[in-house]
């Protein structure tokens, strides 16, 4: 019979692969040298404000892969981080704060050796336009662009000036923004090349679509929800940055003035001219219906019934959805 004790440390580190780090601590460390041993050189997965003893993490030093950071943890990172192994820490992830709290952790953090980053919705509260735009830039540009491969970022990034951005980012595989306009979308895009995964949620103005020429090639799946009126002239236009996509999900709205938008024969025509390698598509068109209106809109029938839509199924959906609104 093996006991726990015999277990070779390959297989304590496999392990220790299935528990949070609390776990891992709480229920081995201090048991003997040899798991303390193990623990101390294993690259944790840490999430803060779930660790009871703060005070074995100033006393020990352990080496973590993966920090989980909310506001109400800037404290204790304050007083332990000094005691800490960050050479091994790839990744981090930032709830639950404010601005403020976010920068003081990014003065602290080594920026430059991490593969993610996520940062969450900040709670809230007002600062000036000017500062958002400040920290951001901080940010930013403290990011080593060869490493980075995850990235994530909030609402607030609407706030960034994405022009004074002094660096590719050539490992960025997979990136998720929030809120932004399309030119900061554009100019983001100009800095990652090998980008292969990318989210958003895009907002007016559209002006500047036409004034970038950028094809990232290595794009393969996207999901955009497009706020605000959109022609079908500046969709297509948008979706010639990505012509090698594979899979696209996509949202936005329209009206009776924008009747084209739900036509099947346009989208089809879109994507056998312009998405030739589409395998992948989920499309939810959402008709804005006025009080004054009236004439209904039978665009989902068309698509149900359309012989290019049916065959592709069911890879190809279209879902189309009626919304009331008033006028103001």
């Amino acid at each position: 019979m093996t006991c726990f004790d015999d277990l070779s440390i390959d297989v304590l580190l496999e392990i220790f692969n299935y528990l949070s780090f609390t776990e891992l601590f709480h229920a081995f460390f201090g048991l003997q040298k040899r798991l303390d041993n193990a623990i101390r050189n294993y690259p944790g997965v840490v999430n803060l404000s779930k660790v009871i003893n703060h005070q074995g993490l100033k006393h020990f030093s352990f080496q973590y892969r993966s920090l989980k950071l909310s506001g109400v943890d800037i404290h204790a990172f304050q007083m332990n981080y000094s005691h800490w192994n960050l050479t091994s820490l790839r990744n981090v992830t930032f709830i639950k704060m404010n601005l403020l709290t976010l920068h003081s952790f990014i003065e602290i953090l080594p920026m430059q050796q991490f593969e993610s980053i996520i940062i969450g919705r900040f709670t809230w509260k007002y600062y000036p336009i000017d500062l958002y735009r400040q920290i951001w830039s901080i940010i930013m540009n403290s990011i080593n662009g060869n490493r980075l491969r995850y990235l994530h970022l909030p609402y607030h990034i609407r706030y960034w000036n994405i022009e004074k951005l002094s660096n590719d980012f050539l490992a960025l595989r997979h990136a998720t923004l929030e809120y932004i306009s399309v030119s900061q979308m554009l100019a983001f895009m100009s800095h990652t090349p090998n980008l292969r995964r990318f989210k958003a949620c895009l907002a007016a103005p559209h002006k500047d679509l036409f004034r970038y020429t950028i094809i990232l090639s290595t794009l393969k799946h996207l999901i955009l929800n497009l706020h605000d009126e959109w022609s079908f002239e500046e969709i297509q236009q948008l979706l010639t940055v990505c012509p090698y996509l594979k899979q696209l999900i996509l949202k936005l709205e329209g009206h009776k003035e924008t009747k084209i938008v739900f036509e099947p024969t346009t989208w089809q025509t879109l994507i056998e001219d312009k998405l030739p390698y589409l395998i992948f598509l989920r499309l939810q068109l959402n008709y804005i219906i006025r009080s004054s209106d009236t004439e209904r809109s039978n665009s989902q029938e068309k698509f149900n019934h359309a012989e290019y839509w049916l065959q592709r199924q069911p890879h190809f959906q279209v879902i189309i959805s009626e919304i009331h609104r008033e006028v103001l």
